[in-house]
């Protein structure tokens, strides 16, 4: 499968009857399908669900920054979510929506083949690596293995926690110290593979 018969296989997605009734549309991602990193989120917002694109309100301005900060752009990533649709009054995720969109990110996963996953967040942290407490386990590196190849993963705090704290200086220091593991990372697997510039 492709990553095009992917995204139109999802594109009229009706696994969570929940969902489907309140989404305007399915947020399937952004960014370049060959991307070697690939970031999940938790779940699409209001600004997500009318535009079509992943963070593009105001936690993906931070994002954006924190990306420049390591002379990354949105081009040169994919982002995703955890889930694919808006759930209502922007709840958390439940456990069975989680699981009805776990194939298709395992999919996705396997189809983009990234060197290095960045997860935003306890919703997407726990998916990936099946842990919680995403302020213990913020910068630090974890190895998981798909299709039999190790990938790197990079959990970090959600830019959302950056404005719900007020704009905490501490926080922002810290996110942007994750970024730069992850700028850290990415260089390593550009030494072992011989990539060059993502």
């Amino acid at each position: 499968m492709t990553f095009e018969q992917l995204k139109e296989e999802y594109r009229t997605c009706q696994r969570c009857p929940i969902l489907c009734q309140n989404r305007t549309q399915v947020v399937f991602g952004s960014g370049s399908k060959q991307a070697e990193v690939l970031f999940i989120g938790e779940a699409p917002g209001a600004n997500e669900d009318k535009n079509g694109v992943p963070f593009c309100g105001m936690s993906g301005k931070i994002l954006d920054e924190l990306l420049a900060s390591i002379n990354l752009a949105r081009e040169d990533i994919f982002i995703t979510n955890t889930i694919l649709c808006r759930p209502p009054d922007n709840r958390n995720p439940q456990k069975e929506e989680v699981q009805n969109c776990r194939e298709r990110l395992d999919r996705l996963i396997g189809i983009m083949r990234p060197k290095v996953i960045v997860t935003i967040g306890n919703f997407a942290t726990e998916r990936i690596i099946g842990k919680t407490g995403i302020k213990s386990l913020r910068g630090k590196i974890f190895k998981t293995s798909i299709d039999q190849k190790e990938v790197s993963v990079v959990p970090v705090i959600h830019p959302a926690s950056y404005l719900y704290s007020g704009r905490n200086p501490e926080m922002l220091q810290q996110m942007k110290d994750d970024f730069r593991t992850i700028a850290s990372v990415i260089n390593v697997k550009r030494k072992q593979t011989n990539l060059g510039d993502f």
